[in-house]
């Protein structure tokens, strides 16, 4: 499988590692606990020595911040200025925030930062003679200069090294105990380093891991399992291998997450546990469409309630919110009025309610623009890989084509799907067809829901034919477009998405 290479998958990765809690925090470990309450949170930055190479394009800064009632990451960006100073006035949804800074000037680097509404964060990152970065913040959240670049390096490290043996021939129940008890605890001992950091971002780390694991792993226990297989499976078996389904009491293991603990508002995985059990076939909790929410809510606990050890809690609102949220990223759907009723009856906390209204406005505008390009599911044709890309364009014939090379499990593909979203709405009346090209590596039934929002022309390739057309264009990875003008000449071909106002510009440079 290839993975992408655009750099902002170092800011998405911010979310991911995987971990237990091995041992219980103290109070003194833990930063404020979050409450959900919508603001604006600022970042004045400064990059130190900074210096512009003749001919170099002013490096784009990139912050992300985890919106656990909306349940996407925000992702904002700004060019850096002559001078090395950046600035940001991020939306959030919480009292204290933990963010990321990133850029592709800064290598693998990413800085965690503080964000809290109404306060500025002051931000100053350098690099010394030996081109070590360094940085250092002024907030008052409680984190040290050397917590913000080792946070996400201890990530890394632990994703990075991977299981060691094969154990795809558990039993779902066996292999719950045996990943909590063993594997997990391995992973926390040899990625982090109680040395570098406070006991906060140790704390902030190790949660962030514990909700990782238990959404990559636990929560997903045939992946999993399917992939330990591939790693390990003996030479000459079978290329595919069908793991037995856990049934419900297998996610017993969840009470052990304490789930409605706040500080989990601090890291994006909390949203992505939600809405993993939210679409989780076992569990089969229903969509909550014009439902009460407190009648939706009696029957999901008739099935949580006992697998999560309580019947009341955080976990519960979120998980509530989160299902209107799925509703807004999955359908591209805003809320009906008996919605927006229900949601404005059941929320004590009424700044759930005023960012959910918010949100729905939004996606009203977002539904629109997904009708200027009909989603359009093509069959694949049946010709030879070598004239595969040439029949496709075919049918296009007379318009400027782009191509989107993607995959559902890439981060940075769906991040740029929506900036994309800005290019169609302005070329919306032009010749040009938006075409994307996929394959098995994505699951047929997660791409065929992941396509409805996305509009266009679509193509499910083999893997055969995926490699054959990446390797002919000397593609090492995704998101890569081919630009095509009307007379089906190759203009252009880029790795990563360019932004949106590029984007626009090599569009139309086809369009002449």
């Amino acid at each position: 499988m290839r993975n992408s290479t655009i750099y902002l998958k170092s800011v998405l990765l911010f979310g991911i590692c995987l971990v237990l809690l091995s041992c219980r925090h103290t109070s003194n470990d833990r930063l404020p606990d979050p409450e959900i309450r919508a603001g604006i949170a600022k970042v004045d930055g400064k990059v130190m020595n900074f210096h512009l190479k003749k001919g170099e394009e002013y490096p784009t800064i990139i912050l992300a911040v985890p919106n656990p009632v909306t349940a996407e990451m925000g992702i904002f960006k700004t060019l850096l200025s002559e001078d090395g100073s950046f600035h940001f006035e991020a939306p959030v949804e919480c009292t204290v925030n933990i963010g990321a800074i990133g850029s592709k000037m800064f290598g693998d680097n990413v800085f965690s930062v503080g964000l809290i509404p109404a306060e500025v964060t002051k931000f100053e990152i350098s690099y010394d003679a030996s081109e070590n970065i360094k940085a250092n913040m002024v907030s008052s959240i409680g984190l040290t200069s050397n917590d913000l670049p080792n946070y996400y390096k201890m990530f890394i490290n632990f994703t990075e090294r991977p299981d060691n043996e094969s154990f795809y021939t558990m039993k779902p129940e066996e292999f719950s105990h045996f990943a909590i008890e063993k594997l997990m605890i391995q992973r926390l001992k040899r990625s982090i380093n109680d040395s570098l950091i406070s006991g906060e971002a140790k704390n902030l780390i190790t949660n962030q891991c514990k909700l990782k694991y238990l959404k990559g792993c636990l929560l997903t226990y045939s992946e999993y399992m399917s992939g330990n297989y591939r790693h390990f499976k003996p030479k000459g078996e079978p290329g595919n291998y069908i793991p037995q389904e856990p049934n419900r009491l297998y996610y017993a293991f969840l009470k052990d997450f304490n789930l409605s603990d706040p500080q989990y508002l601090y890291n994006d995985q909390y949203t992505e546990v939600l809405k993993t059990i939210l679409s989780n076939k076992t569990l089969n909790i229903p969509a909550i469409k014009d439902t009460p929410v407190d009648e939706w809510l009696k029957e999901v606990k008739t099935t949580m309630a006992d697998l999560i050890g309580s019947d009341t809690g955080l976990f519960y609102e979120l998980l509530a919110a989160n299902a209107y949220s799925r509703q807004f990223n999955e359908e591209l759907k805003p809320l009906s009025d008996k919605q927006k009723e229900n949601i404005r009856s059941y929320f004590k906390n009424a700044e759930i309610t005023k960012i959910l209204l918010k949100r729905s406005d939004v996606v009203v505008k977002l539904e629109l623009e997904k009708n200027y390009y009909k989603t359009t599911v093509n069959t694949t044709p049946a010709v030879p890989k070598e004239a595969l890309m040439k029949t496709i364009l075919s049918k296009y014939k007379g318009k400027a084509v782009l191509i989107d090379f993607w995959a559902t499990w890439c981060a940075p593909c769906l991040d740029a799907m929506k900036e994309t979203r800005d290019v169609k709405r302005d070329l919306h009346d032009k010749d040009i067809a938006f075409v994307y090209i996929t394959n098995s590596s994505s699951p047929q039934k997660l791409w065929e829901e992941k396509i409805k929002i996305i509009g266009g022309e679509h193509y499910y390739l083999t893997q055969d034919e995926w490699d054959y057309l990446l390797d002919s264009y000397s593609f090492s990875g995704i998101p890569s477009y081919l630009f095509y003008d009307k007379e089906g000449v190759l203009k252009n071909k880029i790795t990563a998405y360019p932004g949106t106002e590029k984007m626009i510009k090599m569009i139309n440079e086809l369009l002449l």
